[in-house]
């Protein structure tokens, strides 16, 4: 009887931790296909991930209003919007958390941002790219592969010759990519 008691409550710890590890979001990283998402901008305009895939490549940041962090990146961003813009797309996405458009408004025209914000009101794009702190950024190339999560290079502008290389090989798939190559399907 021990034995069985036994024998069923480590199918019960087996069967939890199995379910926890695969209820847990991938981390989106390095080497991987950049999710495609969509999001309306502050300027009413739509800002589509795969619409810059073989044209060029972007910038990607993760922010909130409140985040000090985030106002440290703004002088970055804002040369990368007005002197490189031509090379790489940028494209700032608000959280959502404890923010609106009317905050978003007023830290636009405070800082004088000249680059795109978005709102991401439903955290949808926040949690496909797995961030849970502020800033998050990556560097998606012309391929749309992520080329980095955060630890971006200090100067842009080197690297953009090979951010926007076009390339016929594949980039690691993410395991939501992933195809069953036994049965022969996605």
């Amino acid at each position: 009887m021990a034995t069985r008691i036994k024998t069923a409550f480590s199918a019960l710890i087996i069967s939890t931790l199995s379910f926890t590890a695969a209820a847990e979001p991938e981390e989106i990283g390095v080497g991987q296909m950049a999710p495609d998402f969509q999001l309306q901008q502050m300027d009413g305009s739509h800002f589509k991930l795969s619409d810059y895939r073989g044209k060029q490549s972007v910038y990607l940041i993760f922010w909130n209003t409140w985040c000090t962090y985030c106002m440290k990146k703004i002088p970055k961003l804002k040369h990368a919007q007005a002197y490189l813009s031509d090379q790489i797309r940028v494209i700032a996405v608000n959280t959502g958390l404890k923010d609106s458009l009317k905050k978003m408004q007023r830290f636009k025209n405070e800082f004088q941002i000249n680059y795109p914000l978005a709102l991401d009101q439903n955290k949808q794009v926040t949690d496909l790219y797995g961030v849970w702190g502020t800033p998050t950024e990556f560097i998606i190339d012309i391929n749309g592969v992520i080329q980095h999560r955060d630890r971006l290079p200090v100067e842009l502008e080197p690297h953009l010759a090979s951010w926007n290389q076009a390339s016929n090989a594949l980039p690691l798939a993410s395991a939501n990519d992933q195809c069953d190559q036994r049965a022969a399907t996605c």
